[in-house]
């Protein structure tokens, strides 16, 4: 049952907002995780922590105010409240509620996780080849309590879950070192993230990368067709074209997408969707943290820009459609727009039919690092897999390469888009936060690409 103090905070908050024609929100959290690392079949790190807070949020003539607390009962976060209304001379007395915890305190029931199961994973590595010179595996775990009151007159409660998986693997051969790297991650609790991880697999994939190093040649520059393979993630969808869709960049004039919704920016064979709902994803939510459904935003269809995500700010600001998408890394952050699980839809083409398509051309299994500039779509980066194709054939291993392009560009320029489509975690940075996310992409053609490597 919800405590009595929640329901009049919520009152409050609402006639706030229809007083002063604002938006705000009250975000509170507690949180547990535990995480280890396992280098070389020595446990080196095994850390368990909790934290919680509070943080307010005040929309206002398109400022943002905001402040946060390391509080979570009712007196403190009206306090809050209070405080961050004052900074811009708004006299709104809130009721002071008992002093109760809004949110959960019990510590972490989602898993106790050791480091036994690293040390077999080490153990069965390390007989992989003798070239195989250092394994570190790292495994965590986290559960988050929330609760978001906002003046459109919401009340979400929700659990989070988060549990994830890595290893990066060090090979030495001929006094070079090359390395390979793998994760995997669910928004589940850890018991039902095993069952859906195959770790020692994970691992395995990581191996066999850096093991595939030393026999690398260098990868040949030029102008070439170039192959996504859907294990590639989606790093590009994401950096080089899913920043540059979302409103606020979109309206700060920092994207080539902007006021061009109803034009055709892609190949017809391209849709491109974000997705908050999907089952269990890394980057999958119930609610936003503004306490807006998470939800299926179609962004590109057959080709057409259809729509930009968006969170309240865009929401008051532009009067963009509220897609779910307003997330912050903590209390101590307000919300901004961002990804959650975004990809392209999978076609009707096989892999092989795909590559058999390809005289001459790059095939990237895996994605590295790299830079993006929104603005214009312009990209660079790492490939840390890559394969010649030639006579339609994947053939020898290359090193080096560089994909070197523009985002737009690439999505008209795709030729054909595979029935493969694989997802890809890792966390997204922007505005100095970081949030869950998933990449995903089928197998696709390229038309070209500047490949950087060496010379021809």
């Amino acid at each position: 049952m919800i405590p009595l103090s929640i329901n009049a905070l919520a009152e409050a908050l609402i006639s706030l907002g229809r007083k002063k024609d604002i938006f705000c929100d009250l975000y509170i959290q507690s949180s547990f995780g535990h995480s280890i690392s396992v280098e070389d079949g020595r446990t080196e790190e095994i850390t368990s922590g909790s934290a919680g807070g509070s943080g307010f949020r005040l929309l206002s003539d398109g400022m943002t105010h905001y402040g946060h607390v390391h509080g979570i009962t009712s007196d403190v976060a009206v306090k809050l409240v209070d405080d961050v209304i004052k900074t811009i001379n708004i006299n709104c007395p809130l009721p002071m509620p008992a002093p109760e915890p809004l949110v959960k305190q019990e510590q972490l029931t989602n898993a106790q996780i050791d480091s036994a199961m690293l040390r077999e994973i080490h153990h069965n590595l390390v007989k992989e080849s003798k070239y195989i010179k250092k394994v570190t595996l790292r495994l965590s775990t986290s559960e988050k309590e929330i609760t978001i009151i906002n003046s459109r007159g919401d009340l979400v409660r929700d659990t989070r879950y988060s549990s994830r998986f890595s290893a990066h693997i060090v090979v030495e051969k001929d006094g070079k070192l090359f390395s390979g790297y793998e994760s995997r991650g669910f928004s589940l609790p850890f018991a039902k993230f095993l069952e859906r991880t195959d770790t020692m697999s994970t691992a395995l994939k990581a191996a066999k990368r850096a093991l595939l190093g030393p026999e690398c040649s260098p990868c040949p520059a030029g102008k070439v067709p170039v192959v996504l393979s859907g294990e590639a993630g989606g790093t590009m969808i994401h950096e080089a074209c899913g920043h540059a869709l979302e409103g606020d960049i979109v309206y700060k004039n920092r994207s080539v997408f902007k006021d061009r919704i109803g034009e055709v920016v892609a190949n017809p064979a391209v849709t491109l969707i974000d997705d908050a709902t999907i089952e269990g994803a890394f980057g999958s939510y119930k609610f936003d943290d503004e306490g807006t459904p998470a939800q299926r935003t179609i962004l590109i269809e057959d080709g057409i820009l259809k729509a930009y995500m968006a969170d309240v700010f865009c929401n008051k600001m532009w009067g963009l459609p509220l897609t779910g998408n307003g997330r912050r890394e903590s209390y101590t952050s307000y919300p901004i727009t961002r990804m959650s699980n975004t990809f392209l839809l999978p076609g009707n083409m096989e892999k092989g039919e795909i590559i058999s398509r390809v005289s001459f051309g790059l095939y990237a299994q895996k994605m590295g690092g790299g830079e993006t500039d929104p603005t214009t779509g312009d990209f660079v980066f790492n490939v840390e897999e890559a394969y010649l194709i030639e006579d339609g054939k994947i053939t020898v291993p290359v090193k080096g390469a560089i994909l070197v392009g523009n985002g737009p560009q690439v999505l008209k320029d795709i030729l054909a888009v595979g029935s493969d489509l694989e997802l890809d975690v890792g966390f997204c940075g922007k505005n100095g936060q970081s949030v869950p996310v998933t990449d995903g992409q089928p197998t696709v053609l390229v038309k070209e690409l500047v490949v950087g490597g060496s010379d021809i």
